[in-house]
């Protein structure tokens, strides 16, 4: 029994188009939710070791750090 490599030798580099690719993303599938349980998205403002979700909020941490 005999086992291929895909390994580059310098007699034959490398010509995949997938070298270094770093694998696979997990499948985004819609998870099946029971009625009444929704997805929300919120955004999130980071500001130095503050976090805020309200980017009102998030600008005037920045213009107080950035006076200093």
């Amino acid at each position: 029994m005999s086992i291929l490599s895909n390994a580059a030798t310098p007699d034959q580099p490398e010509t995949g188009e997938w070298v270094n690719e770093g694998g696979s993303l997990k499948s985004n599938a819609a998870t099946q939710l029971p009625d009444g349980v929704i997805t929300v998205t919120s955004t999130r403002y980071k500001v130095g070791p503050y976090s805020y979700s309200r980017l009102e909020d998030a600008l005037a941490e920045h213009g107080r750090q950035s006076r200093k």
